[in-house]
Protein backbone atom coordinates (compact mmCIF):
# COMPACT_ATOMS: atom_id res chain seq x y z
CA UNK A 1 0.00 0.00 0.00
CA UNK A 2 1.27 3.36 -1.05
CA UNK A 3 0.59 5.57 2.46
CA UNK A 4 0.48 9.54 1.92
CA UNK A 5 3.65 9.63 3.99
CA UNK A 6 5.65 7.54 1.31
CA UNK A 7 3.74 9.16 -1.56
CA UNK A 8 5.14 12.67 0.04
CA UNK A 9 8.73 10.90 -0.26
CA UNK A 10 8.10 10.06 -3.72
CA UNK A 11 6.86 13.70 -4.63
CA UNK A 12 10.27 14.97 -2.68
CA UNK A 13 12.79 12.57 -4.44
CA UNK A 14 11.15 13.81 -7.39
CA UNK A 15 10.94 17.27 -6.69
CA UNK A 16 14.94 16.98 -5.99
CA UNK A 17 15.80 15.11 -9.10
CA UNK A 18 14.43 17.81 -10.73
CA UNK A 19 16.18 20.78 -8.96
CA UNK A 20 19.53 18.75 -9.55
CA UNK A 21 18.45 19.16 -13.36
CA UNK A 22 17.64 22.51 -12.87
CA UNK A 23 14.11 22.21 -14.00
CA UNK A 24 10.91 23.66 -12.18
CA UNK A 25 7.28 22.03 -12.57
CA UNK A 26 4.97 19.64 -10.92
CA UNK A 27 4.66 16.13 -9.44
CA UNK A 28 1.98 14.11 -8.52
CA UNK A 29 1.38 10.81 -6.85
CA UNK A 30 -1.31 8.85 -7.21
CA UNK A 31 -2.66 5.21 -5.61
CA UNK A 32 -2.87 2.02 -8.16
CA UNK A 33 -6.47 3.65 -8.68
CA UNK A 34 -5.17 6.79 -10.07
CA UNK A 35 -6.38 8.84 -7.32
CA UNK A 36 -4.52 11.80 -5.86
CA UNK A 37 -1.82 10.90 -2.78
CA UNK A 38 0.37 13.93 -3.37
CA UNK A 39 0.41 16.68 -6.10
CA UNK A 40 3.18 20.03 -6.02
CA UNK A 41 4.04 22.56 -7.95
CA UNK A 42 6.64 24.84 -7.93
CA UNK A 43 5.69 28.59 -7.75
CA UNK A 44 7.09 29.53 -11.14
CA UNK A 45 6.05 26.35 -12.78
CA UNK A 46 3.76 26.86 -15.62
CA UNK A 47 0.00 27.13 -13.94
CA UNK A 48 -0.81 23.68 -16.21
CA UNK A 49 2.06 21.49 -15.47
CA UNK A 50 -0.10 20.46 -12.30
CA UNK A 51 -2.57 18.94 -14.07
CA UNK A 52 -0.14 17.48 -16.80
CA UNK A 53 1.85 15.40 -13.94
CA UNK A 54 -1.27 14.11 -12.75
CA UNK A 55 -2.71 13.18 -15.89
CA UNK A 56 0.62 11.48 -16.41
CA UNK A 57 0.63 9.70 -13.21
CA UNK A 58 -3.64 8.68 -13.67
CA UNK A 59 -2.07 6.85 -16.95
CA UNK A 60 1.13 5.05 -15.66
CA UNK A 61 -1.07 3.37 -12.62
CA UNK A 62 -4.37 2.76 -14.55
CA UNK A 63 -2.42 0.81 -16.93
CA UNK A 64 0.09 -0.65 -15.12
CA UNK A 65 3.37 1.26 -17.42
CA UNK A 66 4.92 4.21 -18.26
CA UNK A 67 2.76 6.65 -19.70
CA UNK A 68 5.11 7.33 -22.84
CA UNK A 69 4.20 3.53 -23.87
CA UNK A 70 0.79 4.34 -24.53
CA UNK A 71 1.90 6.12 -27.40
CA UNK A 72 1.80 2.95 -29.48
CA UNK A 73 -1.09 2.09 -28.84
CA UNK A 74 -2.89 4.94 -29.66
CA UNK A 75 -1.62 4.76 -33.20
CA UNK A 76 -1.92 1.39 -33.54
CA UNK A 77 -5.33 0.34 -31.63
CA UNK A 78 -7.05 3.84 -31.30
CA UNK A 79 -10.08 2.65 -31.02
CA UNK A 80 -8.72 0.54 -28.22
CA UNK A 81 -7.29 3.79 -26.55
CA UNK A 82 -10.68 6.00 -27.19
CA UNK A 83 -12.14 2.39 -24.98
CA UNK A 84 -10.18 2.90 -22.32
CA UNK A 85 -10.12 6.06 -22.00
CA UNK A 86 -13.99 6.26 -21.86
CA UNK A 87 -14.21 3.48 -18.86
CA UNK A 88 -11.05 5.03 -17.07
CA UNK A 89 -13.15 8.32 -16.67
CA UNK A 90 -10.11 10.38 -17.54
CA UNK A 91 -8.02 10.94 -20.48
CA UNK A 92 -5.00 8.98 -20.66
CA UNK A 93 -1.85 11.09 -22.42
CA UNK A 94 1.27 9.31 -23.97
CA UNK A 95 3.41 12.49 -22.50
CA UNK A 96 6.60 10.81 -21.08
CA UNK A 97 7.09 11.57 -17.63
CA UNK A 98 4.66 8.64 -15.75
CA UNK A 99 6.28 5.82 -14.00
CA UNK A 100 4.15 3.18 -12.33
CA UNK A 101 5.19 2.23 -8.70
CA UNK A 102 5.82 -0.96 -7.72
CA UNK A 103 6.20 -2.83 -4.72
CA UNK A 104 6.75 -6.63 -4.53
CA UNK A 105 6.06 -6.49 -7.68
CA UNK A 106 2.63 -5.47 -6.94
CA UNK A 107 1.27 -1.60 -8.62
CA UNK A 108 1.02 0.29 -5.45
CA UNK A 109 0.32 3.88 -7.09
CA UNK A 110 2.35 6.06 -10.24
CA UNK A 111 4.37 9.17 -10.23
CA UNK A 112 4.07 11.82 -12.73
CA UNK A 113 6.21 14.31 -13.31
CA UNK A 114 5.73 17.90 -15.83
CA UNK A 115 7.51 21.06 -16.29
CA UNK A 116 10.96 19.49 -18.53
CA UNK A 117 11.21 18.21 -22.17
CA UNK A 118 9.64 14.67 -21.81
CA UNK A 119 12.98 13.01 -21.06
CA UNK A 120 13.84 15.12 -18.44
CA UNK A 121 10.85 14.58 -17.00
CA UNK A 122 11.07 10.42 -17.10
CA UNK A 123 14.80 10.60 -15.20
CA UNK A 124 13.31 12.67 -12.56
CA UNK A 125 10.06 10.37 -12.51
CA UNK A 126 12.56 7.12 -12.44
CA UNK A 127 14.14 8.56 -9.74
CA UNK A 128 11.75 9.47 -8.11
CA UNK A 129 10.49 5.70 -8.14
CA UNK A 130 13.83 4.20 -7.53
CA UNK A 131 13.85 6.33 -4.38
CA UNK A 132 9.96 4.07 -2.58
CA UNK A 133 12.57 1.44 -2.58
CA UNK A 134 14.29 3.76 0.31
CA UNK A 135 11.22 4.71 2.39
Amino acid sequence: MLTYGKALAVLEAARAAAAEESLTGAFAVVDAAGNDLAVGREATAAWFTGAVARAKARTAARFGRPSVELAHLAEHFSDVLAIATDEAGFRPVTLDGGVPLFRDGVLIGAIGVSGGAPEADRRCADRAAAALARV
